[in-house]
Order: C-alpha cells, then sequence, then structure tokens
C-alpha cells in the first residue's frame, strides 16, 4: 500500500498557528515581523529566518536568537555573495 506524504508546512505559517495557539509571545512575533519588514530579504530569505527562529524557540533561546535589523541585512548580504 503507498504511503502518502504530506509537504512540510510553511515556516511562516507554523509561526503564526504557534502564535494563535498562545506559544509565541505578540511582542517576539511583531519583532519577526519588524525584522522581515526592515530588511531587503527576498521571499525564500524570509521563510528561512523564519525556520531559523523556529529552530530558536525550540531551543529555548528566542529571545537571544533574533538579531538587529542592521546584522540580519548584513547576514543576508553575506549569504548572497
Amino acid at each position: 500500500m503507498p504511503t502518502l506524504s504530506r509537504p512540510a508546512p510553511h515556516a511562516l505559517s507554523v509561526l503564526l498557528t504557534r502564535f494563535v495557539a498562545g506559544e509565541i509571545a505578540e511582542s517576539a512575533l511583531t519583532t519577526v515581523c519588524d525584522l522581515l519588514e526592515e530588511t531587503p530579504a527576498s521571499a525564500e530569505e524570509r521563510i528561512a529566518f523564519a525556520r531559523f527562529y523556529l529552530d530558536a524557540l525550540s531551543t529555548g533561546d528566542s529571545e537571544h536568537a533574533l538579531p538587529r535589523a542592521e546584522e540580519l541585512a548584513d547576514v543576508i548580504q553575506i549569504a548572497r555573495a
């Protein structure tokens, strides 16, 4: 019997779902959204950052994991080089 596989949920959807479930504070989600809006990130880079933040949440290091907007922009530039 063939097994059906479901695609992994989109990282931004997971962030929103966890916020609605009360697992992510509004201030943290606002900070993540502000970071994404303040940087010249592509859609793929925004999703990668959301995955990074979800990983940080799973290790309990969500507060220290958030870079400043300038730092995130620098990391994006380095990754693009």
